[in-house]
């Protein structure tokens, strides 16, 4: 966390913060792996201390929760306009994987050093999405591990013959 604190501190003003998505599921083509601010793209250093690059694509990232909690939670506008996510979703429907909700992992990196991010990886799913003139707007929230509820859970797994009501 102190880099945190020195990037708002002590950086020169010239550092700049990095926003990355990465946005992957089981029956995308590929992993999706987007900067919002550089628009030669950027490669930098993941927490598997592996180099990938990211690729840029017009994005607004608004935050819909403190991170300080663990209920996070983001709203993401990818200006696409129609070319990536509605394909991409086509496969899901294809595959009849429901269960199975998009990820999304958000990173913030400071561009004097791209070995180590300044906030994330958070692990978020994708819980709507919608097209618009803009382009794909979706909402991604950490999952709910620690949930208490009471009835039955019904998925497509214990009761199979649901699959027709989707």
């Amino acid at each position: 966390m102190s880099n945190y604190y020195d990037y708002f501190l002590n950086s020169n003003s010239s550092v700049i913060h990095i926003e990355l998505l990465e946005i992957s599921h089981s029956a995308f083509t590929q992993t999706y792996r987007i900067v919002r601010n550089m628009t030669s793209g950027v490669t930098v250093t993941t927490e598997e201390a592996e180099d990938h690059f990211f690729q840029y694509y017009p994005l607004k990232v608004t935050p819909l929760s403190s991170n300080d909690d663990l209920d996070q939670a983001i709203k993401i506008t990818l200006g696409d306009l129609g070319e990536i996510l509605p394909k991409e979703l086509d496969n899901i429907f294809n595959d009849l994987n429901f269960t199975e909700k998009p990820t999304v992992k958000y990173r913030v990196y400071r561009s004097d050093d791209l070995t180590q991010p300044l906030v994330g990886p958070l692990l978020l799913e994708v819980q709507t999405f919608n097209f618009n003139k803009e382009g794909s707007v979706f909402e991604a929230k950490a999952p709910s591990l620690n949930v208490n509820t009471t009835g039955e859970l019904y998925n497509l797994t214990r009761f199979p013959m649901l699959r027709g009501f989707l």
